[in-house]
């Protein structure tokens, strides 16, 4: 079989589709929607084939485009008619599919959610799962058939994995991805196959949760003890903000500490950190810069690691 593939990368989209690949199809292109083509190719290079789809689609010759908006795109179907693709996956991204192109592939256009669906339905639904201290309750992956719903088609399967506080986000994406690894060589071959029905979602049931961006941006109204759990828990995610009072928006990391009484001045911005009064007491935290690759690799390549240590643990 051969697979259009539509996503904005991350450890997720790759093991999908080094999965795919494994299972002996091919995929005739990724489509990345708004991403920076540039960037998305160099995306985590030193983390190997596997892990990496900028880096798969180099080594197997797979075209990678940015695509216009789906819903307005008039050539949409020109293009797709063109890669003669028989499956659609839609994994990591943004991009909604308009009914024309889903009847294009005729029952076989299925897209990776990463939440326990009905639950969480929605575009961040790690963030929101995380903001609402429902990811261990919640936290996996849902394949399931792409509908006019948003999230809201037949399920062909679901792995559950907890988000653990201890491990962190990382962590957690690194186990995310397997699992849906796992999907990949079993539920969605068998689905493909026909020997697998997906059971339709109850009607009425579970939840769709927006993330709003003040959700996300760090805030003198928050207490420190807010502020710290809000870094522990999404600062490697990438998403945290902090928003000066000329509105320039910084990314933050971590929190490095409360450092005294609120001083009622404006925040102190540097290269490195954000000094700024909390609700009860001025914190600093950290900016969040692209780590250099050789780091980057590291970081990533010890939750790996770590993820399989577990996983062997918990299988003895």
């Amino acid at each position: 079989m051969n697979a259009l593939i539509l996503t904005s990368g991350g450890l997720i989209a790759a093991k999908i589709m080094s999965a795919w690949l494994q299972t002996g199809n091919s995929v005739a292109a990724l489509w990345i929607g708004s991403k920076n083509l540039r960037r998305f190719l160099r995306r985590d290079r030193a983390l190997g084939t596997a892990w990496s789809a900028g880096t798969m689609a180099r080594r197997y010759g797979i075209p990678v485009r940015r695509n216009p908006d789906l819903s307005t795109w008039t050539d949409a179907d020109i293009a797709i008619r063109k890669l003669h693709a028989d499956v659609l996956i839609t994994a990591v991204t943004g991009q909604i599919v308009p009914e024309t192109i889903l009847s294009r592939f005729s029952g076989r256009a299925v897209n990776f959610h990463g939440s326990v669906l009905p639950h969480y339905r929605g575009p961040n639904p790690r963030a929101a799962m995380i903001l609402d201290e429902k990811a261990d309750l919640h936290g996996g992956i849902t394949l399931h058939c792409l509908s006019r719903g948003i999230d809201k088609g037949d399920i062909i399967g679901v792995r559950r994995v907890p988000y653990d506080a201890k491990r962190g986000f990382i962590y957690w994406e690194v186990c995310l991805a397997r699992a849906a690894g796992s999907l990949v060589r079993s539920e969605l071959q068998s689905y493909l196959n026909g020997t697998l029905r997906p059971s339709p979602q109850a009607a009425d049931s579970g939840s769709y949760r927006k993330v709003r961006s003040s959700e996300l941006t760090l805030s003198s109204t928050s207490p420190a003890f807010r502020i710290k759990w809000l870094c522990d828990n999404l600062g490697a995610s990438g998403q945290l903000r902090f928003c000066s009072q000329g509105k320039k928006i910084y990314r933050v990391s971590h929190f490095i500490r409360e450092i005294g009484p609120q001083t009622f001045e404006v925040e102190k911005i540097d290269e490195f950190t954000i000094e700024f009064d909390a609700a009860d007491v001025r914190v600093r935290v950290a900016r969040h810069r692209r780590p250099a690759p050789a780091w980057r690799t590291a970081i990533y390549w010890l939750e790996i690691a770590r993820s399989w240590a577990l996983q062997g643990r918990g299988r003895r």
